[in-house]
């Protein structure tokens, strides 16, 4: 176990992903619900979080050239304020209408940071350490997940927005403390930008098409809790849902990291099976106490199945001998870009469907899981 933990540069990861985890569980976790409190549509949901995405997939180069020059914590702090922005809108759903523009493009910068996991990963993380160090994140994000919904619950229910958004601040701002201890500038020596879409519409990349098609279960992770709080109605009962089903992942996460590092290829086939049979359930299930159990089922693997393929990509990343900060950004661009074209679909359909645009997700998820278990394989 210590070798997980005698690297500082492993415990300042964690601490970072704790932090940030914490602070970012109000827009992740309750983002669509909230929008949706507040009076948003679910066809304007899905097209927010579609531009959202499409800012972020054009502004993802960014991190290759902030870094390069101020450091990838710094990196992280400019994309932190725009979260702390995105995350005061939020709270104040009585300026959502008229601000959403600037609350598209706060969403949407908030992405400038995504490539700096894989990328301190690539740098930090020795290969056979992969899979349980994986593992130690998803703990340390579920933990800090489920302290922080018992505080947003609290929050939004009393509402006392102030301390909400204090809580939040201060942990955003921690996550940059954190990774300072571990800094270092980006080698840039092209026009990222330039490299980067070049990269993504001349390369033929498995890597790519695993990060596209990651998409759905970004989207499904996103509106899940939304298709709960519709079903149960009541922000009380969701909140209490969403608190337990975290908690109970930090069992099944401390298991597959070391079965991940033994034999990926198993742990990949398992993760995906389990993880078709469980949004299988989400198309057919019509009563509220089996959605609500499904959910609890659902998060409570997710993270075993992000464990599982994050590994995988990260040793893909590792072992490349291309650019590890290019790979990890044009990974990020490459889903971003395929999320918008998905959330401008699954937007326009919602107009004319409604909420049975949520079997759609569902069905785009399972289609997903299946062929990136089959991109692995074949790389």
């Amino acid at each position: 176990m210590k070798e997980y933990f005698y690297k500082p540069e492993y415990k300042y990861m964690y601490l970072a992903n704790m932090s940030y985890s914490f602070a970012n569980t109000f827009i992740e976790t309750f983002g669509t619900v909230m929008l949706y409190k507040g009076g948003i549509p679910i066809w304007l949901i899905l097209l927010i979080y579609g531009m959202r995405f499409g800012i972020t997939g054009f502004c993802t180069p960014l991190f290759v050239s902030i870094s390069s020059r101020l450091g990838i914590a710094k990196c992280i702090l400019i994309s932190n304020i725009f979260s702390i922005i995105s995350a005061y809108m939020m709270i104040d759903t009585t300026n959502i209408y008229r601000n959403i523009v600037i609350f598209i493009f706060a969403m949407g910068f908030m992405g400038i940071s995504n490539p700096a996991t894989d990328s301190l990963s690539s740098r930090y993380v020795e290969t056979e350490h992969r899979g349980r160090f994986n593992s130690f994140i998803h703990i340390s994000k579920i933990i800090a997940t489920a302290l922080a919904s018992c505080i947003v619950a609290w929050g939004v229910i009393s509402d006392n927005n102030i301390v909400l958004f204090t809580v939040i601040t201060v942990f955003f701002l921690l996550q940059y403390i954190f990774i300072r201890k571990i800094d270092y500038k980006v080698e840039n020596k092209t026009n990222a930008f330039k490299v980067s879409m070049k990269y993504i519409i001349k390369t033929k990349s498995k890597y790519k098409m695993i990060y596209a098609l990651r998409t759905s279960h970004i989207i499904e992770r996103q509106f899940v809790p939304l298709y709960l709080f519709i079903v149960v109605k009541d922000f009380s009962v969701f909140s209490s849902i969403v608190i337990i089903s975290l908690l109970l992942q930090i069992i099944t996460v401390s298991f597959i990291g070391k079965y991940t590092d033994k034999n990926i290829a198993k742990a990949n086939n398992l993760v995906t099976i389990i993880k078709v049979i469980i949004t299988s359930v989400f198309l057919f299930a019509k009563d509220k106490i089996t959605i609500a159990f499904n959910k609890t089922v659902s998060d409570n693997f997710e993270k075993v199945y992000e464990t599982s393929i994050h590994t995988s990509i990260q040793n893909k990343i590792k072992e490349s001998k291309e650019d590890n900060d290019l790979l990890a950004t044009v990974g990020q661009m490459s889903l971003c870009f395929t999320e918008v074209i998905v959330f401008a679909i699954l937007g326009i359909a919602s107009v004319f469907v409604g909420e049975q645009v949520f079997i759609i997700i569902f069905i785009l998820s399972i289609i997903s899981s299946i062929l990136i278990n089959v991109t692995i394989k074949n790389s």
